[in-house]
């Protein structure tokens, strides 16, 4: 799909923000209708590691990305849990890869990743709400923080690949 911008993401996620807390369960459900594979990964993925605030907040990121590209694009392709598993398993290299990486060249590697990667605004800005979330109360360990990351930038790809690099 096209690079989402700033501007796009934003207003999408504004709009999000204005929500009613009971709006959120029709959310989830219209993921599921739609994107079951995606919210299926949403639930399951991190059960082992992450906390109930942590998987809350993973589930919470994941329809807020679902929402901001189905709005963008309205037409979606169903991902397969093929494409969710090569996503992640993508994934799971490069995090690997940049374990290895000395802590002096490691910046640098994750520059370079973020300047070849297609939607580097949109994991920026997912990166940032993340980041805010303890400010709201819900505690994410470092550690974990890395893998949401991962999880999240996993559904974003799956999304990102089934698109055409154009609007609909």
């Amino acid at each position: 799909m096209i690079a989402l911008t700033i501007d796009e993401i934003d207003q999408y996620w504004n709009e999000m923000d204005k929500l009613e807390l009971d709006d959120v369960p029709t959310l989830v459900n219209n993921l599921g209708k739609k994107q079951p594979y995606i919210l299926t990964y949403l639930m399951a993925t991190g059960n082992d590691i992450l906390s109930q605030p942590e998987r809350e907040a993973l589930l919470f990121m994941g329809v807020m990305i679902w929402y901001i590209v189905g709005h963008i694009v309205p037409e979606v392709p169903e991902i397969s849990g093929d494409t969710l598993d090569d996503c992640e398993n993508k994934n799971l290299e490069m995090l690997e890869y940049l374990a290895g990486e000395p802590e002096s060249e490691f910046m640098d590697t994750v520059e370079r990743i973020m300047a070849k990667y297609h939607q580097a605004e949109f994991l920026r800005y997912i990166i940032d709400r993340l980041l805010e979330e303890p400010e709201k109360g819900i505690e994410i360990s470092e550690d974990n923080m890395g893998m949401m990351v991962i999880y999240l930038k996993t559904i974003i790809d799956c999304l990102d690949s089934a698109i055409p690099d154009e609007k609909v």
